[in-house]
């Protein structure tokens, strides 16, 4: 018997990277203060690498849950190395990476929540790959991207908040 809703014990468990992430940051800018107050060089130095690495890290998992979209679209994302592949029930492909061309999310206007949101990949030597944004799997995709130099994030997280009909640029070799 648990005394949590299904979908809270969802929303809750989405966001655990960021509240670990955000308790680290939170006890590196303490050791930070301590440091501080007792004249310690070492503690002091401790104190800013764990408080800058947490940082980092939170600020990256903020983007993953920003990122995501709740799986409703059929078919599975597989990311191996560096290849993303989706695997539908009516298609599937897989793109090397080191081939990708040219990234990019299509939206529509009937809002981010409805399964009309694709991940466009253009590649060489194919067709482009389209990867609906809430199948199954999707979560990779961010740190799979995150490989390529130059990308928007950015772009991408207001992209899947759209409510119209764009194609957003995310990358571009």
């Amino acid at each position: 018997m648990t005394f949590i809703r299904p979908e809270v014990r969802a929303l809750l468990w989405r966001w655990r990277e960021v509240a670990v992430t955000g308790l680290a940051t939170l006890w590196g800018i303490r050791i930070l203060g301590n440091g501080v107050d007792q004249a310690s060089v070492t503690t002091t130095i401790f104190g800013i690498a764990l408080a800058s690495v947490a940082a980092a890290l939170l600020f990256l998992a903020i983007l993953r849950v920003k990122f995501h979209k709740p799986t409703r679209a059929e078919g599975v994302v597989e990311v191996t190395e560096r290849q993303v592949g989706y695997l539908g029930p009516d298609t599937g492909s897989y793109v090397s990476l080191d081939d990708l061309t040219r990234l990019e999310i299509v939206t529509s206007d009937k809002g981010p929540y409805e399964d009309d949101v694709f991940w466009i990949l253009t590649h060489h030597g194919g067709a482009p790959l389209m990867i609906p944004a809430s199948a199954e799997g999707t979560d990779q995709l961010f740190d799979a991207f995150s490989a390529l130099p130059g990308i928007r994030f950015e772009e991408a997280i207001k992209a899947m908040g759209s409510t119209k009909n764009a194609r957003f640029l995310i990358w571009e070799k």
